[in-house]
């Protein structure tokens, strides 16, 4: 990546697709690290200001340094922060949260009041799990949190999921397979690189299963789990015209 104050970040597929998804002009990321996405939708033009925190003050640092290098230093805040804690969110349009597993997004989410605003005024999340989507989505679900865009992207050979939501306060229930693949509505479906997303989740439920199995272990969950993705997955490929 070169630092140049003349030059625009390059974001890879993952942090490119959450990027994608900010529509207001002033964006917060929580574990920031060097600071990759504020920098992009300052220089790009997407954002007029952005709020950077990370719990290290090592990343933080370095965070500060990629900025003043592009020349945005005077458009970005950092805070030392354990998630949203002691961030000032007046004004922020957008939080995202990616990079993270499943479990600490939602707890970063429940220990953040500010999030639990419904209306107009309530920020969006975009958030890109590295694992445990399922318990986000049953954290987003059981919380009122309605999931409103997202999309899957490629990077360095795997594929990730982003998922987008803003809080209502309607709780509502999903499947096992919905909390892993996203629900029936959702535009995370029309992805053209669903498929391959949903493979993948078909792939791993089998050899969870298999694994049980030599353990004389029940595997009846794992059974009707696997049978809900295929027909997902199904349903899916017939909608985006990909072969089964």
């Amino acid at each position: 990546m070169t630092d140049t104050a003349d030059s625009i970040p390059h974001l890879d597929g993952r942090l490119a697709l959450a990027a994608s998804f900010v529509s207001g002009d002033t964006a917060a990321d929580v574990g920031t690290d060097h600071a990759y996405i504020p920098v992009y939708l300052i220089k790009s033009g997407r954002c007029r200001r952005a709020v950077a925190s990370d719990i290290n003050e090592g990343p933080l640092n370095n965070a500060i340094k990629n900025a003043a290098a592009y020349g945005v230093s005077d458009k970005i805040d950092f805070y030392l922060s354990d998630g949203l804690e002691g961030v000032p969110l007046e004004g922020v349009t957008d939080i995202l949260i990616c990079g993270m597993g499943g479990e600490l997004t939602a707890r970063i989410i429940s220990a953040c009041p500010r999030l639990y605003t419904a209306g107009d005024g309530a920020p969006r999340l975009i958030l890109q799990p590295m694992s445990g989507a399922d318990k986000l989505r049953r954290f987003l679900a059981e919380n009122g949190f309605e999931v409103t865009d997202g999309g899957v992207a490629e990077a360095a050979g795997k594929i990730y999921q982003c998922i987008v939501c803003r809080y209502t306060g309607k709780p509502y229930s999903l499947t096992p397979a919905e909390e892993l693949a996203g629900a029936k509505n959702e535009p995370l479906r029309r992805s053209s690189l669903y498929g391959r997303f949903i493979r993948g989740l078909i792939e791993k439920t089998k050899k969870a299963a298999e694994g049980k199995k030599r353990g004389g272990l029940d595997t009846s969950y794992d059974g009707s789990l696997l049978k809900e993705l295929c027909e997902i997955y199904k349903s899916s490929t017939a909608e985006n015209g990909e072969e089964v």
